[in-house]
């Protein structure tokens, strides 16, 4: 990975405006093509940024298709759905509606089924014209936990016991997840960490061996990947 393509700054907050910024740029670029969303945590200031200046020029993502990076399968009310969490969160508080949402049916009664029909439709799309990303202190991006290989494509995955710990899970929770290689299929990617806790996992990102012990790594390779980090994640790459 390029070192021009490794954005550090002094606090989370402006990370996530730089990160939001880009992602606007990109959506003004891709026509119709989808813009690939992640939820959590670290993506909330990111949000609230792409809120602000959407409501300072109205219309901003009118023409934008959204699509959905992941989701947890079986929770007992979609209220509880990332897919939700997106809507209730971003979408909805738009003075004008995206083009549209490719989102992924957390409930469906074929999983399996699901994970395929969600990649047809961003396929059909035009595929991904960017896709942001976080990182988990494992170095799964997605739901790609360690173990995932740089040819996995969307489908059903364990979540690993970090993942279920930190999110609050159920044991024995599992997720739909873009595949590695299809985040790779991406024509730009933007990856956003922050905080102490994701400083090792930056590490072995930028600087470890290309390996499914750490999913993150597969992608530092692609012809345009972009990292905004606070000082505390970027402290083991410094």
């Amino acid at each position: 990975m390029h070192a021009t393509n490794i954005h550090i700054f002094d606090d989370s907050g402006q990370a996530a405006a730089a990160a939001g910024d880009a992602l606007i740029a990109c959506a003004q670029a891709s026509g119709a093509r989808p813009i690939g969303l992640a939820t959590g945590q670290t993506m909330t200031p990111l949000y609230d940024h792409l809120l602000k200046i959407e409501n300072q020029e109205n219309s901003l993502f009118a023409s934008t298709v959204f699509s959905q990076l992941d989701e947890i399968i079986g929770r007992p009310s979609p209220v509880a759905s990332f897919a939700h969490e997106l809507t209730t969160s971003l979408f909805s508080n738009f003075r004008t509606a995206p083009a549209g949402f490719l989102m992924i049916d957390g409930q469906a009664g074929d999983p399996a089924g699901e994970a395929v029909r969600h990649c047809h439709a961003i396929r059909k799309a035009g595929g991904l014209a960017m896709q942001l990303l976080g990182i988990g202190v494992n170095g799964h991006v997605g739901f790609n936990e360690p173990g995932s290989t740089d040819d996995s494509r969307c489908r059903i995955i364990d979540l690993a016991a970090s993942t279920i710990q930190r999110n609050g899970y159920d044991v024995g929770m599992q997720g739909i997840t873009l595949g590695i290689a299809d985040i790779r299929a991406a024509e730009q990617i933007i990856l956003v960490a922050t905080g102490a806790a994701k400083a090792a996992a930056i590490g072995a990102m930028v600087n470890g061996p290309k390996t499914p012990d750490c999913p993150a790594s597969l992608l530092r390779d692609h012809p345009d990947i972009r990292l905004f980090l606070d000082n505390e994640a970027a402290s083991h790459i410094c």
